[in-house]
């Protein structure tokens, strides 16, 4: 059986768990499993509401006994997104924890990896490690809680007195700074007056554009810090798209599956919650895809998207999302059922894994 954590009840999550019943009941991949052993399937969806799945398991991550519910399965599908806590599921994160020590320990294979769930709910740290490894990403000019952010250069022991450029800034937030620099958080913490302009600010943990803005002065950028959440933010250069567009690059099992363009709205944001529109992008420059499928690579993502801004500078990948959403409306758009080709491809995995251990 293949267990889907899910947190959020998204149309995607269900529309994958109706695809991969139907392409393990069809190919006879799963064991046999009796309709009542997976009740718990019937909370939400009316396909599941017959207790006629046998194959998968929606385990809900809000559930107490998530974790106990996880251990019954053969394999385990992460539908854990970061934006989690935006909906009050912060239970959900501490037992996402809990299950990827559970895989581990137990050799339940996870998608994907409990690496990239990491990745994932942190977004500095997935775009250090890009940087560490040759990727072009945005570097980071500031990070912390609006108070810490906000707070006058007198009052840190660790600010810069003086503003850094575009250079310096780099430079000062470079990922390649110590281990010790990095444990003890002690990089330069320059204050909004410092920061380069225009520049994007966003949640570390979080998605869909919640909490975020683009900032185009210090006098924004307080004003943006005094009514935020108590939550870490983190500051980047705001990268302007050449053609005025942000490119989504889906990865299916470690290869490009979709390609398309999401245009950037009034607000400087790229967003389906922004009223971003679509449309396929099947000339996609390889120089992008390849440094998608490499990123990828580096943060253990065989399943996921990645946001990449083509700007006359390079292609910047300015996000890298372990678990994928798509909208019913834009799976109609695209002649493209995203769903349907992860449950082929998860099929599959599990074919794999069955033949290898009989």
């Amino acid at each position: 059986m293949i267990g889907i954590l899910y947190e959020s009840d998204e149309w995607s999550d269900w529309k994958l768990g109706r695809e991969l019943e139907a392409a393990l009941a069809e190919n006879a991949l799963a064991e046999t499993v009796p309709a009542e052993a997976n009740s718990q399937t019937a909370t939400r969806e009316s396909d599941a509401a017959d207790n006629s799945w046998r194959h998968v398991r929606m385990i809900n991550m809000e559930d107490a006994d998530a974790v106990e519910q996880a251990r019954s399965c053969a394999m385990l599908v992460s539908r854990v997104f970061a934006s989690a806590a935006f909906r009050g599921h912060q239970r959900s994160h501490r037992a996402m924890e809990d299950i990827i020590a559970l895989a581990e320990a137990e050799g339940i294979p996870l998608i994907n990896p409990g690496r990239a769930h990491h990745f994932e709910i942190d977004k500095r740290l997935a775009i250090e490690t890009l940087r560490n490894a040759g990727i072009t990403a945005p570097a980071i000019i500031a990070w912390g809680t609006p108070a810490e952010l906000g707070r006058a250069a007198a009052d840190l022991d660790d600010s810069r007195s003086v503003a850094l450029s575009r250079e310096e800034a780099s430079e000062a937030w470079s990922p390649r700074a110590s281990e010790a620099e990095t444990a003890s958080h002690r990089w330069p913490r320059p204050t909004p007056d410092q920061w380069t302009y225009p520049c994007i600010i966003k949640p570390n943990c979080g998605g869909r554009t919640t909490h975020t803005a683009v900032l185009r002065s210090p006098a924004a950028a307080r004003a943006f810090l005094s009514a935020a959440p108590s939550l870490v933010f983190i500051v980047e250069p705001y990268i302007e798209a050449a053609g005025g567009f942000l490119t989504r690059i889906e990865v299916v099992d470690s290869r490009i599956a979709l390609v398309v363009k999401r245009s950037v709205a009034a607000s400087g944001l790229s967003s389906y919650h922004e009223g971003s529109t679509y449309e396929l992008y099947p000339d996609c420059p390889a120089a992008a895809t390849d440094a998608v499928l490499e990123a990828a690579r580096i943060l253990d993502i065989q399943f996921g998207s990645f946001d990449v801004i083509e700007a006359a500078e390079g292609n910047f990948i300015i996000d890298a999302n372990s678990v994928s959403n798509v909208s019913e409306d834009c799976t109609e758009l695209f002649g493209f059922d995203l769903m349907a080709a992860y449950a082929r491809a998860l099929a599959a995995l599990y074919r794999a894994l069955r033949n290898a251990t009989n």
